[in-house]
Formats: structure tokens, C-alpha cells, sequence
């Protein structure tokens, strides 16, 4: 699944008290691994997140493709095509991607739960260096790993 030109950062507050200027929050697992982030901002934003990705996965995942999902194991990677410049996060800081994905094919049913009994592989992200605004993008990767309930590793 693939998500063009993706959203980068979330809006947190309109205006600034101090500069007048709106404030943004740039997607980076740091803010809530060391929980700088208040629970509020971090309940609005994962909700804002869950809703964007559910849109391009209801209009990209087909229902031949829903069933190969249901019933196999999966492995759930990223892949993440930015421009290099400035300061980007570390891309192991870029796990919420990755959970927000899972939460989202689930609130999608395509994934009965993101659980281990469904997902047995996930995490992996990687950096693509591109040249233009038009080459950003998000590609989820979905790969099959067995059957469920098959006896072979």
C-alpha cells in the first residue's frame, strides 16, 4: 500500500502564544517513548493517524487481497522515500508508523486483530533517498509468511 506525498507532521495547536504561528509535531516515536507528549494530544493525534491511513487502505486493499490476509501470517513492513535534508528522525523512531498501520487494518477488518496469532512480523523500516517532493512517499509492505494453522516452518 502507498501513500504519495504523505503527511509528515500533525498540527498541535493553531497559533502560538509566544510567535502567533501554528505549531507542529513532526511523527517520531521519541516524544512517546520518553512521554513529553500529553496523553490528550497523543489520544487526538493516534486517532488523526488511524483515520488518515484507514482511507488509503480501504481505497487500495481489494477484498481478494483481505482474504490472503485473513489467512496467512504476516509480516508488516515500511518503507519510507524522503527527500535527505535537514533534520530527520532516526528511523527506528519511526515505529509509529508501522503500529498506527497494524491499528488501522484492523479498524479496517482487514486484520481480524494485529495480534501475534495475525501479525508474527513487523518493525522493519527503511530510509529511500529522493530528489523531489514528488518522490516522497509511505509504501506498507504486507508479506505472507505461512499459512495459519500449516505445520511447516
Amino acid at each position: 500500500m502507498t501513500i504519495p506525498n504523505y503527511e509528515r507532521r500533525f498540527q498541535i495547536a493553531k497559533k502560538s502564544r509566544k510567535t502567533g504561528k501554528p505549531r507542529w509535531w513532526t511523527v517520531n516515536g521519541q516524544g512517546l517513548y520518553n512521554a513529553t507528549m500529553h496523553y490528550t494530544l497523543r489520544s487526538k493525534m493516534t486517532k488523526y493517524f488511524h483515520a488518515y491511513l484507514s482511507r488509503y487502505i480501504q481505497e487500495q486493499i481489494s477484498e481478494e487481497q483481505i482474504q490472503l490476509i485473513r489467512t496467512h501470517l504476516v509480516s508488516v513492513s515500511l518503507d519510507i522515500y524522503e527527500i535527505k535534508k535537514g533534520m530527520l528522525p532516526d528511523v527506528s523512531n519511526l515505529w509509529l508508523w508501522t503500529k498506527w498501520f497494524e491499528d488501522a487494518l484492523q479498524e479496517c477488518n482487514v486484520l481480524i486483530d494485529d495480534n501475534c496469532d495475525n501479525v508474527i512480523e513487523s518493525g522493519r523500516t527503511r530510509y529511500h533517498w529522493v530528489d523531489s517532493e514528488e518522490k516522497r512517499k509511505l509504501k506498507f509492505n504486507i508479506d505472507f509468511i505461512k499459512l495459519k494453522n500449516s505445520t511447516h516452518e
